[in-house]
């Protein structure tokens, strides 16, 4: 038995390991992430071709299952359905890692790809309400339940992957759940799949563990999360939802309540609930000086007690699981009591932020403003006046830009600028082909502390962005002396003509 276990393991191992290797040695991938986005926590240039190996490590035993296995039980539309979604979402993700498609549209192609699985068979057709044997029927919305699982599930792994590491693992641990539901259930085709995941996830985690040679993008995250949800339906028992769902969705308690604090923490901000950040769980973290290798090992034992409790879900119909879920809560409770938290932290907190709202507002509209402006700036100069526009805009009294080994600075005339005590400060430091240093004060007389920390976000990923669009426009990337190419169409050197920068 063990045998067959470890040449899954193994066949997908080497095979996702193999050309991710092939790929770095090749250079592939390395000219598309120079500029870094403002919220990542790497620094260089670091590819975005890990889904590439890992669906190679899938594909290698899907053939394999294929050719191998009885026709009656593995060539069916269910089974043709995990195989061909994973394709989708891998090639809708590659296409983003390398030409960003946009939020919207992406929505729009993760709901066809559940569409499509929920025709073949891949559905929520019935629930069973835990600890009793009460079924309930959900046939008149299954396709809306379906959706919504599968699209879930593949922006959960999407989301958490902001460090080395931190979605391969949580993915290996979800796989090696499937391969222990699959046995349970007989379901060859799952287990033999799930295997050859763990083994492609084992292979893109010798190039991605810190420090990472590569990222799997959005192509391995929304692959891993179409497989996890696939899989799932697969084992359920005749269409219900039991403990092949419930088992899962504890497992990935993890990401479930990072995202849920990050949408409600945007959501009071008065920011896009899909706005990159650095208040995620790992950037808190590391931010208490956790270094990003040992920040990664606690989350995975994170994750991994959070597995012990979905395997718990499952065995012996759920018997020890209230047990669990208290020992949890414990934990929940030690953890919190060294935060500082209390009602009267959370209520100041709570009015500071429904307060700022419409500055916040008003932020993310000269953002958005910046980056326009960058399209048809005639020069990197003038785009500074413009940016320094913004930020006498968003209320900063003084501010120094770094590009390379050249410094820019402004101040608003009749304000505190040298006396630090008067004033809130914070540095945004970005690698790429341009280094880029940003620092921003602040009177304390016009902002809270948080405040003047989520407005100095919002300055510094304006000028990531601009200078970005600045990139991708004129071809090259940005210091002060740049100047930008001739217009190639009428259009542009209208808007070019028009161009008017802020002094």
């Amino acid at each position: 038995m063990l045998f067959p276990l470890l040449f899954f393991i193994l066949l997908g191992c080497f095979a996702s390991w193999l050309v991710i290797h092939l790929l770095l040695a090749s250079g592939f991938g390395q000219g598309g992430d120079a500029d870094p986005q403002h919220h990542h926590t790497h620094v260089g240039v670091i590819p975005r071709i890990g889904g590439v190996g890992i669906m190679a490590g899938f594909g290698v035993t899907y053939a394999l299952c294929f050719f191998q296995l009885n026709t009656a039980d593995n060539q069916t539309m269910q089974h043709f359905a995990v195989a061909g979604g994973a394709f989708g979402a891998f090639l809708l993700g590659f296409i983003d890692d390398f030409r960003p498609l946009g939020a919207k549209l992406k929505l729009l192609a993760q709901i066809l790809i559940a569409v499509v699985a929920y025709k073949c068979g891949l559905s929520i057709d019935r629930f069973k309400i835990p600890f009793t044997e009460t079924m309930v029927d959900v046939e008149f919305i299954s396709l809306l339940l379906t959706v919504a699982w599968f699209v879930a599930i593949m922006n959960l792994i999407n989301l958490i992957d902001g460090l080395d590491g931190l979605a391969g693992g949580v993915g290996l641990m979800l796989m090696a759940l499937l391969v222990y539901l699959g046995i349970q259930r007989g379901i060859a085709f799952s287990s033999i799949l799930s295997l050859g995941m763990i083994g492609a996830i084992l292979g893109f985690l010798f190039h991605n563990f810190p420090p990472a040679k590569c990222y799997m993008g959005d192509s391995g995250a929304y692959m891993i999360g179409y497989v996890i949800a696939s899989l799932s339906l697969l084992n359920s028992e005749k269409g219900a939802v039991l403990a092949a769902l419930i088992t899962p969705a504890l497992a990935l308690a993890l990401p479930i309540v990072d995202v849920a604090f990050a949408l409600f923490r945007r959501a009071i901000k008065g920011l896009p609930l899909f706005r990159p950040d650095r208040g995620h769980i790992h950037h808190r973290l590391m931010r208490t000086g956790l270094s990003r290798r040992n920040t990664v090992l606690v989350l995975y034992a994170i994750s991994l007690f959070a597995l012990v409790g979905g395997l718990l879900a499952f065995a012996d119909r759920g018997r020890y699981l209230p047990i669990f879920l208290g020992f949890a809560f414990v934990i929940i409770l030690f953890a919190l009591r060294g935060q500082k938290i209390s009602a009267a932290s959370v209520r100041v907190l709570l009015t500071d932020s429904l307060q700022s709202r419409q500055d916040t507002r008003n932020a993310m509209y000269l953002k958005n403003w910046l980056v326009v402006e960058a399209e048809r700036a005639d020069s990197a100069t003038h785009l500074w006046s413009d940016f320094r526009f913004v930020l006498k805009k968003m209320g900063f009294c003084r501010a120094e830009l770094k590009m390379g080994e050249e410094l820019r600075d402004f101040y608003v005339p009749h304000t505190p600028h040298e006396e630090l005590e008067l004033l809130w400060k914070e540095a945004h430091t970005t690698a790429g082909e341009v280094p880029l240093e940003l620092t921003l004060y602040g009177e304390r007389d016009n902002f809270s502390e948080s405040q003047f920390e989520l407005a100095a976000d919002i300055a510094a990923e304006a000028w990531a962005s601009a200078r970005a669009k600045w990139k991708d426009v004129n071809g090259s990337p940005m210091d002060f002396h740049s100047v930008a190419k001739e217009a190639t169409d009428y259009r542009k050197q209208k808007a070019r003509n028009l161009y008017r920068p802020t002094y």
